[in-house]
C-alpha cells in the first residue's frame, strides 16, 4: 500500500470505509479526490469560459473506473528554471479543504492534479509497483492557449476499484490498493 498523509480536517482522507481507523492509502485518496471533483462538477456552477472537465465511468463487472480528466492550468517558470503548474478551481462554491499537515493544495482542481501526478510517480517506481500495474495511461501537461489559461493538464486512468459494503447498509466505491 502506498501510504498517504491527508492532514487534519481534510475533505478526503484516503482511509477505507471498511477500516476507518486504519492507514490511508494514496490509491484511495486519489480516487476519493477525483470522485469529489466529479460530484462537485455535477452539483456546482461552472466558472464562465472554463473548459475543465472530469468523467468517471464505473464498470462493476471488471471493478474498474475509467476516468478522463482535463484541467486548465497556468504554467510559470520557477526559480532555478523549473516549470510549475497551478490549477484554479473551475466551480463556484467548493467546500474542499486540503487539511493541516497534509497536502497544501489551495483548491480541489490543484489537489486532483497533484494527486494524479503523485500516484503516477509511484507507479513508475518498479519497487513500489511490483505487479507493473499502469492504471494512469496519460498524465500530461501541454502548453497551449485554452480556457483563459496557458496550459492544460490531462489524465486518463483505468482505476482499479473496490465496492465496500457499509455496516448500516448500502455500499461505497473506493480506489483499490495496488502499490507498495
Amino acid at each position: 500500500m502506498a501510504d498517504h498523509i491527508s492532514g487534519s480536517g481534510a475533505s478526503v482522507s484516503g482511509t477505507s470505509h471498511a477500516n476507518p481507523t486504519g492507514s490511508a492509502s494514496k490509491e484511495r485518496y486519489v480516487y476519493g479526490i477525483l470522485a469529489l471533483l466529479e460530484q462537485e462538477e455535477n452539483n456546482l456552477t461552472r466558472v464562465a469560459e472554463r473548459t475543465d472537465r472530469i468523467t468517471i465511468t464505473v464498470n462493476l463487472s471488471t471493478k474498474t473506473a475509467a476516468i478522463d480528466l482535463l484541467l486548465n492550468v497556468t504554467a510559470s517558470n520557477a526559480v532555478g528554471g523549473s516549470t510549475s503548474y497551478n490549477a484554479t478551481h473551475y466551480l463556484t462554491g467548493s467546500t474542499f479543504t486540503s487539511g493541516t499537515g497534509g497536502s497544501s493544495a489551495p483548491n480541489l482542481a490543484q489537489a486532483a492534479m497533484e494527486a494524479v501526478i503523485d500516484l503516477k510517480l509511484i507507479e513508475l517506481d518498479k519497487t513500489r509497483n511490483p505487479n507493473n500495474i499502469n492504471a494512469i495511461t496519460r498524465c500530461t501537461h501541454i502548453l497551449a492557449a485554452s480556457g483563459g489559461t496557458n496550459a492544460t493538464f490531462s489524465a486518463l486512468i483505468e482505476f482499479p476499484i473496490e465496492v465496500i459494503s457499509l455496516p448500516g447498509g448500502g455500499s461505497v466505491i473506493e480506489g483499490k490498493v495496488y502499490l507498495t
